[in-house]
């Protein structure tokens, strides 16, 4: 393969492939969904999670008047409604009645948890930052949603049962419902790669 270098980033799609969560928010009546591939946890104790929002959207502005919002872990198998939510403006239109998304109630905020979720948090949010051109939301984790069959005794995905939704960039989904699991020891590895 050869290396290219420039100086622009050109599509920006390099760190891609990423696990693809819905963020849900409400603020007094309304309620909007949106697909967010920018997002991470920050912190175990307190349990923090971020994600980057552009200040431009409707779920910010929503997130912004109620100081809370979810993130929903949707399978591979819900795609469509990632790129159709992803893809839609909820200023413009109600994303839940228009795709017909199911909803379950929070227990400690009121946005909404999606019902096809195989886990979610709700997050009250600490802090909200500028970075450019997005907003950085970090929300304190205070209850977590999950399907205890999706994930395995040692918590982790359980990759038999569930596919995430993967996005590769540019309107490109992975599904990785065949694949392969190698459990690496560390130390091994730290050894071999010595030698």
């Amino acid at each position: 393969m050869t290396k290219e270098i420039s100086e622009g980033i050109g599509a920006f799609y390099h760190y891609y492939p990423r696990l693809t969560v819905v963020v849900t928010a409400r603020a007094g009546e309304r309620d909007n969904v949106m697909a967010v591939a920018w997002h991470m946890p920050v912190s175990k104790n307190p349990p923090l999670y971020a994600v980057s929002i552009s200040p431009k959207r409707f779920t910010y502005e929503l997130i912004s008047k109620s100081g809370e919002f979810a993130i929903n872990f949707l399978p591979a198998s819900e795609a469509e409604l990632v790129a159709a939510v992803g893809g839609s403006q909820g200023k413009e239109i109600d994303k839940f009645g228009m795709f017909k998304i199911l909803k379950d109630r929070s227990l400690k905020i009121a946005t909404p948890i999606l019902r096809a979720a195989y886990a979610a948090y709700e997050c009250k949010v600490v802090n909200d930052n500028l970075y450019g051109d997005h907003r950085l939301l970090v929300g304190e984790i205070i209850a977590v949603h999950w399907h205890e069959e999706a994930f395995t005794e040692n918590t982790t995905l359980n990759l038999e049962k569930v596919s995430p939704t993967l996005y590769l960039g540019s309107d490109q989904y992975l599904d990785i419902s065949e694949c392969t699991v190698r459990t690496l020891d560390r130390e091994a590895c730290i050894s071999y790669l010595k030698d």
